[in-house]
C-alpha cells in the first residue's frame, strides 16, 4: 500500500483552513460523537437490536501503519509550501514530530449492527464514494440523520494530522480499507509540480483495498460495521469523560429508546444503566440531560398531537422545581437531541419535544444546518419552512401555558385608559422581519376623565426597595415629585409594560453620574412575539424637546434586568443607536407629542417592560 496525491493539473490551491474542517473545530468530543454515531445510527441493519457504537483508545506503532515514511515526508512539503501561514506551520511541525515518535495515539471508533460501508470506486450513489470519494454530497434521504456529507469531516477536526483510516465489512459481505488525508496543496517529489491536498492510502492510484488477504490484520474487520481509526488523536486524562457527557447529553433519547448501546473505554452506556449515569453527571457544569430525560420517564403532564404538516408529535412536560432550565429538548426519530429551545413561562419547567414519523421527520431534517444543531425555518432557503416553525412553536407555547395555576381575577374596566394606547396608524406596517404577524387593535378615543387623586410620592422614600428583592439586591429607584396615581401600573400582562417614570440612575455604567430624568408616561406592546419585536410609545411631561436616552428593562418574577436589544428604529424607519438597554441619543418630543419606536430583543421571548428617560450627554 501506498499513499498518493494527485497532482493538480492546473486547479486552484487549497490553504489550510479547510471549511469542512472548521466546521468542527472546538469542541471535538461533542462533534465526534454526534457526528459518528448519528451515521452509524443511520446504517442500523436490524431493526429489532440496538446499533453498539465504541470507542477505544490504540498506541500504534509506526511500522503498524502502511507506508507511514511516504507520509511523514508529505507533511514537509506541506509545511514547505505555506511557510507563511503561521497555523499551518506549527501544525505540520506538530505533525512531523507526532510521526516520528515511538507510538502513535489513535481513537478508534467502532459500530456494530450496521450496514457497513457499501458500493464501488465510482458508484456515485452509494455510501463509499460520497464517504470517501466527494466532498460536500451524502447518499442519505427518508429518516436518516444527516444529509449534507458534512459530518464525515468531523474525525479530522480531531486528527492533529488530519489523517483518518477506514476498515469495514459490509452486507455485501465486502472486505474495504483505505487511508485518507486532507492535508493542503504542495509540491511533488520533483518539486516543480503541485499536488492535491487530499490523498489516499491504498492500492494502486490511490484505489481502496478489497483483497482481506492484503488488509493489514490490525485493521481487518472481520464482523459486520466499520471502523474509524483517528490518528494523531490528542488524547487526554479525561477523554473517556468527556466523550460519555457528550454521549449523554446528546443521545440519551436513542438509548432509552432502546436503539443504541455505546461503549467509551471501559463504560458501557446502554438504557439499564443509563438512570445512573444521568444521575453521576448532574453535578458537572451545563450538564441538564438528566433534567430532560426525567421530564420524558416522568412527566407531568403529556400533550400528543397531530399537526397539520408534522402529523404525529408529543411533548412531555416537567415542573414544579425551581432549577428546571425553561426549555424543551428537540428530537426527532434518530434518537439526537437536536437542540433546546426556550420558551418564556412564570412557571419553572422542562420539555421534551419529539417527532418520529416519517412525515415530520423528514421536514425537520430539511431545516437542519450542516451541523444539525437547530431547525431553522430559513433554511434552505429564507422563509421556506416559516410555517412548520410556526406550527411546532405555537403547539409547544400553547401546551406549556397549561401548566399556569387557573386564573379566577376579574376584569376591571378603566375609562380613560385608551387615551394611550397606540392608534393602528402609528404602528409602521413594515415591520422588523418577522413582521407580518403585527398586532391589530381597535382603539375607542374619549377624553379623559377627571384627574383622579393619589399620593404625591416622597423623595425621601425614594431609598425603600422593592418586596420582590432579594437580600443584598440593590435595585433603588429615586422618584420626582410627580402627581402620580398610587401605583404604578407596571407590568402590561407579560407581553409589554405602561406607567409612568420618573427613575434616575439606570442602565448607567458603574462609577458614572447619572443624567437628570425626564419624567414621561409610556406603553410597550409586542408586535411580533415570535421575532421578539416590540412597540413603544413615550410621552413627555416637559414643556420642552429634549435630547435623550431610554433605558428599558425586561420585569420577570425574580426582579428586572437591562433588556437585551439587537436593533431598534424610529416610526420612519430611521435606526437608533443601541447600547444593551439603552437606546439613543434621540429627540424626545414635549408634551403636547410622542415618540413612536421598534425594538428588537436578541432573544424572541414575552416581557412585561420598564422603561425610564434621561437627558442624552
Amino acid at each position: 500500500m501506498r499513499w498518493f496525491f494527485a497532482k493538480n493539473e492546473g486547479g486552484r490551491d487549497s490553504g489550510f483552513h479547510d471549511a469542512g474542517v472548521e466546521t468542527f473545530k472546538g469542541d471535538t468530543d461533542r462533534n465526534l460523537a454526534r457526528e459518528l454515531i448519528q451515521n452509524s445510527l443511520d446504517a442500523r441493519y436490524d431493526s429489532q437490536k440496538p446499533v453498539q457504537v465504541k470507542f477505544e483508545i490504540l498506541e500504534l506503532r509506526p511500522k503498524d501503519i502502511p507506508d507511514l515514511k511516504s507520509l511523514a515526508v508529505t507533511l514537509e512539503r506541506c509545511g514547505e509550501y505555506w511557510p507563511h501561514s503561521k497555523k499551518a506551520k506549527e501544525f505540520f511541525e506538530r505533525a512531523i514530530k507526532l510521526v516520528g515518535q515511538k507510538t502513535i495515539p489513535a481513537l478508534k471508533i467502532s459500530d456494530y449492527n450496521t450496514t457497513g460501508v457499501v458500493g464501488g470506486e465510482n458508484e456515485r450513489k452509494k455510501d463509499f464514494y460520497n464517504l470517501i470519494r466527494c466532498a460536500g454530497a451524502s447518499s442519505k434521504t427518508g429518516d436518516e440523520g444527516g444529509s449534507f456529507g458534512i459530518g464525515k469531516n468531523a474525525p479530522f477536526a480531531a486528527s492533529q494530522m488530519r489523517t483518518v483510516l477506514y476498515s469495514t465489512y459490509n452486507k455485501d459481505k465486502e472486505h474495504i480499507f483505505i487511508g485518507v488525508a486532507m492535508l493542503v496543496s504542495h509540491l511533488g517529489e520533483s518539486g516543480t509540480v503541485k499536488h492535491q491536498p487530499t490523498g489516499y492510502l491504498g492500492d494502486k492510484g490511490g484505489l481502496s483495498v478489497r483483497d482481506k488477504r492484503d488488509i493489514p490484520p490490525q485493521f481487518l474487520r472481520t464482523k459486520l460495521g466499520t471502523d474509524i481509526v483517528i490518528l494523531g488523536f490528542p488524547r487526554q486524562e479525561s477523554w473517556q469523560k468527556h466523550l460519555v457527557y457528550s454521549v449523554l447529553e446528546n443521545f440519551w433519547p436513542a438509548i432509552e429508546f432502546g436503539d443504541l448501546v455505546v461503549t467509551v473505554g471501559d463504560q458501557e452506556i446502554s438504557k439499564n444503566k443509563l438512570s445512573d449515569l444521568l444521575t453521576s453527571f448532574s453535578g458537572e457544569e451545563g450538564f441538564s440531560a438528566h433534567q430532560y430525560y426525567k421530564a420524558f420517564t416522568s412527566p407531568s403532564m403529556t400533550f400528543p398531537e397531530n399537526l397539520t404538516n408534522l402529523k404525529a408529535v408529543t411533548l412531555y412536560l416537567s415542573s414544579g422545581e425551581n432549577d428546571l432550565p425553561k426549555r424543551v429538548a428537540m428530537i426527532r426519530k434518530p434518537g439526537m437531541v437536536v437542540f433546546t429551545k426556550r420558551f418564556q413561562s412564570v412557571v419553572p419547567y422542562c420539555g421534551v419535544f419529539i417527532c418520529k414519523n416519517d412525515v415530520g421527520n423528514k421536514l425537520l431534517r430539511d431545516m437542519e444546518p450542516p451541523r444539525h444543531d437547530d431547525w431553522d425555518p430559513n433554511h434552505p432557503e429564507k422563509g421556506e419552512n416559516k410555517k412548520i416553525e410556526s406550527e411546532f412553536v405555537h403547539f409547544i407555547r400553547d401546551s406549556i401555558r397549561n401548566l399556569l395555576p387557573s386564573d379566577d381575577a376579574t376584569v376591571i374596566n378603566l375609562p380613560g385608559l385608551s387615551r394611550f394606547l397606540p392608534d393602528d396608524n402609528d404602528t409602521p406596517e413594515d415591520a422588523f422581519e418577522g413582521g407580518e404577524e403585527q398586532k391589530a387593535e381597535s382603539v375607542e378615543r374619549s377624553r379623559l376623565p377627571e384627574k383622579i387623586v393619589g399620593k404625591k410620592i416622597d423623595p425621601r422614600r425614594a431609598s425603600a426597595k422593592p418586596d420582590h428583592l432579594k437580600p443584598g439586591e440593590d435595585n433603588e429607584e429615586i422618584v420626582d415629585d410627580l402627581d402620580i396615581p398610587e401605583g404604578d401600573g407596571n407590568g402590561g400582562g407579560g407581553g409589554g409594560g405602561r406607567g409612568e417614570s420618573g427613575s434616575t440612575g439606570k442602565g448607567k455604567p458603574e462609577g458614572e453620574q447619572p443624567m437628570p430624568t425626564i419624567p414621561i408616561r409610556y406603553r410597550t406592546f409586542a408586535t411580533n412575539i415570535d421575532s421578539g419585536v416590540y412597540a413603544l410609545q413615550v410621552q413627555s411631561e416637559d414643556k420642552s424637546s429634549k435630547n435623550s436616552t431610554l433605558s428599558i428593562w425586561t420585569v420577570g418574577d425574580q426582579g428586572k434586568a437591562p433588556a437585551e436589544i439587537s436593533s431598534a428604529r424610529q416610526k420612519d424607519g430611521v435606526p437608533i443607536e443601541v447600547n444593551g438597554g439603552v437606546l439613543g441619543p434621540l429627540v424626545l418630543p414635549n408634551k403636547k407629542g410622542s415618540l413612536h419606536l421598534e425594538f428588537k430583543l436578541k432573544e424572541p421571548l414575552r416581557f412585561a417592560m420598564e422603561v425610564a428617560a434621561h437627558e442624552a450627554e
